[in-house]
């Protein structure tokens, strides 16, 4: 498996990101807390179909901070870097901001695959999301003891799946030689996370959207998607029963072969 890494100026800023394989483009995009890294289980099977481009996100693994963290800035920041057409597939906050991409840029979406991820994290009414407390206990946590609230946080993304022992020695193996992330860019993504909602965008896409959801998650729960069905009838779904928050390090066969049925 061949690594390409390129290297583009974007706005006085050097970014880097990889690509791997030939074909079709499909950008996987990740979440917060971690790098482009967590996706390596899947990459080398991805990329005998695909051609993969790994981003990290602004403050993450090799990318530089921004002075303005918005949802906007960070899509000029990708964009200005991937190819003009695309499978976007973003896990958690990556997937909030792919669809964000989805929703102001659809001639760069071919198809959006959203993977556990939220279309408003925080819980709101009738629609299940993580407590507002639980964001403001992240963020003391981040301010005072960043590296212990992030093991914590790598470890609650596994918890309930099947194999959550071997999940959480697996996500902290892919991320032990990586880069540490931005204190600013892990405050700043857990502001996204706490104020955006993309519901009414959502319901407004007409590219092919799949969303999937891990049975056991407890950042993510499942009672939202039939809200989804509502807000977009053409929503597709598949739910990973033996998994929590990371279905494509619990079941990354299934995963693969679900994401490869989706694109073709």
């Amino acid at each position: 498996m061949s690594i390409e890494h390129k290297n583009n100026d974007q706005v006085n800023q050097q970014v880097s990101y990889k690509v791997i394989g030939s074909g079709k483009n499909l950008i996987l995009i990740h979440g917060w807390g971690v790098n482009s890294a967590v996706w390596l289980p899947i990459i080398e099977q991805l990329s005998q179909h695909y051609c993969v481009h790994l981003v990290d996100l602004p403050g993450f693994g090799e990318q530089s901070e921004l002075t303005d963290y918005s949802l906007a800035s960070i899509a000029e920041t990708l964009l200005g870097k991937l190819p003009q057409n695309a499978v976007w597939c973003g896990w958690s906050l990556g997937g909030l901001i792919a669809t964000y991409i989805a929703s102001h840029f659809p001639e760069r979406v071919e198809k959006l695959i959203q993977v556990c991820a939220s279309l408003k994290f925080v819980e709101q009414g009738q629609w299940s999301g993580v407590k507002k407390e639980v964001f403001e206990a992240f963020k003391v946590g981040v301010t005072k003891q960043p590296k212990k609230t992030l093991n914590r946080f790598l470890s609650l993304q596994s918890m309930g799946s099947d194999s959550v022992k071997t999940d959480i020695a697996t996500i902290k193996s892919l991320l032990v030689d990586q880069t540490e992330p931005k204190q600013s860019a892990l405050i700043a993504g857990l502001n996204l996370l706490n104020e955006v909602d993309l519901r009414k965008e959502f319901s407004e896409l007409r590219m092919p959207c799949l969303s999937i959801f891990g049975e056991k998650d407890n950042l993510v729960p499942m009672g939202n998607a039939a809200t989804l069905f509502e807000l977009n009838p053409s929503n597709q779904q598949v739910i990973f029963e033996r998994s929590s928050h990371m279905p494509f390090i619990s079941e990354s066969n299934l995963f693969k072969a679900t994401l490869i049925d989706f694109i073709e």
